[in-house]
């Protein structure tokens, strides 16, 4: 009898250690860099949704007041608050939360607008920039 033996069936059927290893640091490397790049547009997202806050809702809410009142407030928390002339402007105190948990800062001399309107803005707590209702090229 010819023991034969066939070099097709001794070969290995599996992945060793190390190259399981290799396929696994590769990936955490991927999703590492990944992450990385998502991050970065958090925040940039972050700026643009206290931009759009601050120029859309809570500038219109300071009109309103101003059309009411014939001043512009001289805080956004009055925008809370009822008054002879009708209900509150803005109902939900969270609505002047900023997207990184803080206020929006106010000054109703609007400066940065030329007097036109009362300056909205929050700040960014990593960097310190100010994204507020005013155009860029101010």
């Amino acid at each position: 009898m010819i023991l034969r033996q066939d070099s097709k069936r001794n070969r290995r059927a599996a992945f060793t250690l190390m190259e399981m290893l290799v396929v696994v640091a590769i990936i955490v490397a991927l999703a590492g860099i990944g992450g990385y790049f998502l991050l970065g547009q958090l925040a940039t997202t972050q700026r643009d949704s206290a931009k759009l806050q601050a120029r859309g809702p809570l500038t219109n809410a300071a009109k309103t007041y101003y059309i009411r009142h014939n001043t512009w407030p001289q805080s956004l928390q009055q925008l809370l608050q009822a008054d002879n002339k009708g209900a509150a402007i803005l109902e939900d105190p969270d609505a002047l939360r900023d997207p990184w948990g803080g206020q929006f800062q106010y000054d109703p001399s609007g400066a940065m607008n030329g007097g036109r309107k009362p300056d909205i803005w929050a700040v960014d707590p990593k960097d310190g920039t100010k994204c507020g209702n005013w155009s860029e090229n101010q």
